[in-house]
């Protein structure tokens, strides 16, 4: 170096190289979490999308307080692409849930609700949704109607995610009386009530006769999720017999994840299957008979 010029230290790419070490080497990240965090709220200015979005988990899993603001204002950003404001927005609501004091940011996220951007409503709904988050219900369940039914949708899966008893009998009542998108939306979140599985079961199983074919679909997507059953391998063995191919080829998608012994009471029709008019549903019961 010549005398008297001083070459310009490259810190974003520092901090970039870093962040790349840390994505690559999680043990590393977990040895020193609060310089990790620090590095990579530091590189946030210069990260490009596909970075940002494999940086995310990390600062929701460990950043707790300290990455709060730097979420949301990522969440909010409408110069962000919107994978980046959606991922923000679930990860905001991890580290919410793990902060010592969110109440301020919960405050805020209440707020944006009212916002005229529906993008910004729905992704503070899904920051809203944390376990145990009870002061969020009221504004939630007032946003159940929002003219977006993306809005909506989030809306009903942040309220599953509380997991408040008082929501799951809102939610119930809003799948009998509700839209047909409130419908689908809360079909496809009711399994998240872990504590309440027998009556989810019973109110999947139930609704199979009253809804419509498409959120027939809904409903068995949901009742993959929660333990198999005598009365959902009674669902199942009627509706293998139904007339949408789509409704036999999500139950054989449903029990490609069970233990065949689980459900050998549905052999005989499960055979009969390997000849059906539809490929996809044949190709589903051969790779099901193909698991034993």
């Amino acid at each position: 170096m010549k005398s008297g010029i001083l070459i310009p230290l490259d810190r974003p790419g520092r901090l970039l190289k870093k962040v790349r070490f840390y994505l690559s080497d999680l043990e590393a990240f977990l040895s020193d979490t609060s310089a990790a965090v620090t590095v990579l709220l530091d590189a946030l200015p210069y990260a490009d999308t596909a970075l940002i979005l494999k940086m995310l988990p990390l600062l929701g899993y460990a950043g707790k307080d300290r990455v709060l603001w730097s979420l949301y204002n990522l969440m909010i950003g409408s110069a962000n692409e919107e994978q980046v404001r959606r991922s923000a927005a679930l990860q905001l609501g991890l580290a919410a849930s793990l902060s010592a004091d969110p109440s301020a940011l919960k405050a805020e996220l209440i707020k944006k609700m009212k916002d005229p951007d529906p993008f910004v409503r729905s992704s503070s709904a899904l920051a809203l949704g944390w376990e145990g988050n009870w002061p969020a219900v009221e504004s939630l369940v007032a946003h159940l109607s929002d003219p977006d039914r993306d809005v909506q949708a989030a809306v009903v899966a942040a309220l599953s995610s509380v997991g408040d008893g008082r929501v799951f009998d809102i939610l119930k009542d809003r799948l009998e009386k509700g839209t047909t998108e409130q419908q689908r939306s809360i079909l496809l979140n009711l399994w998240r009530f872990a504590e309440r599985i027998p009556h989810v079961e019973d109110i999947y199983v139930a609704c199979m006769e009253k809804v419509a074919p498409d959120l027939r679909l809904d409903a068995l997507s949901g009742l993959a999720i929660i333990p198999l059953s005598t009365s959902i391998l009674k669902v199942y063995r009627s509706l293998l017999a139904d007339a949408d191919p789509r409704i036999r080829h999500q139950i054989l998608k449903n029990l490609s994840t069970e233990d065949p012994a689980d459900y050998h009471t549905l052999k005989d029709i499960l055979s009969g299957l390997l000849a059906d008019e539809d490929p996809r549903v044949r190709q589903a019961a051969i790779h099901l008979f193909a698991k034993g």
